[in-house]
Protein backbone atom coordinates (compact mmCIF):
# COMPACT_ATOMS: atom_id res chain seq x y z
CA UNK A 1 0.00 0.00 0.00
CA UNK A 2 2.83 2.38 0.88
CA UNK A 3 4.60 1.66 -2.42
CA UNK A 4 1.43 2.29 -4.41
CA UNK A 5 0.86 5.60 -2.59
CA UNK A 6 4.43 6.74 -3.29
CA UNK A 7 4.11 5.74 -6.95
CA UNK A 8 0.82 7.60 -7.31
CA UNK A 9 2.25 10.70 -5.61
CA UNK A 10 5.28 10.68 -7.92
CA UNK A 11 3.05 10.26 -10.96
CA UNK A 12 0.81 13.17 -9.97
CA UNK A 13 3.76 15.45 -9.29
CA UNK A 14 5.34 14.67 -12.65
CA UNK A 15 2.00 15.12 -14.43
CA UNK A 16 1.67 18.63 -13.00
CA UNK A 17 5.13 19.49 -14.26
CA UNK A 18 4.28 18.06 -17.67
CA UNK A 19 1.28 20.37 -17.97
CA UNK A 20 3.37 23.43 -17.16
CA UNK A 21 6.28 22.58 -19.47
CA UNK A 22 5.09 21.70 -22.99
CA UNK A 23 8.49 20.56 -24.24
CA UNK A 24 9.52 23.50 -26.40
CA UNK A 25 10.56 27.02 -25.50
CA UNK A 26 8.06 28.52 -27.94
CA UNK A 27 5.51 30.60 -25.99
CA UNK A 28 2.84 29.93 -28.62
CA UNK A 29 2.74 26.30 -27.54
CA UNK A 30 2.52 26.95 -23.80
CA UNK A 31 0.91 24.25 -21.70
CA UNK A 32 -2.51 24.35 -20.11
CA UNK A 33 -1.20 25.21 -16.64
CA UNK A 34 0.67 28.22 -18.04
CA UNK A 35 -2.49 29.59 -19.67
CA UNK A 36 -4.49 29.01 -16.50
CA UNK A 37 -1.83 30.92 -14.55
CA UNK A 38 -1.91 33.81 -17.04
CA UNK A 39 -5.71 33.89 -16.90
CA UNK A 40 -5.70 33.95 -13.10
CA UNK A 41 -3.09 36.73 -13.09
CA UNK A 42 -5.17 38.72 -15.59
CA UNK A 43 -8.26 38.28 -13.43
CA UNK A 44 -6.40 39.64 -10.39
CA UNK A 45 -5.15 42.66 -12.36
CA UNK A 46 -8.62 43.38 -13.76
CA UNK A 47 -10.33 43.20 -10.37
CA UNK A 48 -7.74 45.48 -8.77
CA UNK A 49 -7.89 48.03 -11.61
CA UNK A 50 -11.44 49.24 -10.91
CA UNK A 51 -10.95 50.10 -7.19
CA UNK A 52 -7.60 51.66 -8.06
CA UNK A 53 -9.22 53.98 -10.59
CA UNK A 54 -11.94 54.92 -8.09
CA UNK A 55 -9.27 55.74 -5.50
CA UNK A 56 -7.26 57.76 -8.04
CA UNK A 57 -10.37 59.73 -9.01
CA UNK A 58 -11.18 60.52 -5.39
CA UNK A 59 -7.60 61.61 -4.77
CA UNK A 60 -7.56 63.90 -7.81
CA UNK A 61 -10.94 65.33 -6.84
CA UNK A 62 -9.60 66.10 -3.37
CA UNK A 63 -6.51 67.76 -4.79
CA UNK A 64 -8.22 69.99 -7.34
CA UNK A 65 -11.41 71.11 -5.57
CA UNK A 66 -11.67 74.14 -3.34
CA UNK A 67 -12.12 73.37 0.34
CA UNK A 68 -15.56 74.26 1.61
CA UNK A 69 -15.80 76.91 4.28
CA UNK A 70 -17.50 76.13 7.54
CA UNK A 71 -19.36 78.91 9.32
CA UNK A 72 -19.64 78.91 13.08
CA UNK A 73 -22.97 79.88 14.52
CA UNK A 74 -22.72 81.84 17.75
CA UNK A 75 -25.58 81.03 20.05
Amino acid sequence: MKTMLMTLTTLLISAGSALAAPGSANPETAGLAVWIFFGFFGLIVATQFIPGMILLGAMLKGLFTQPSTVQKINS
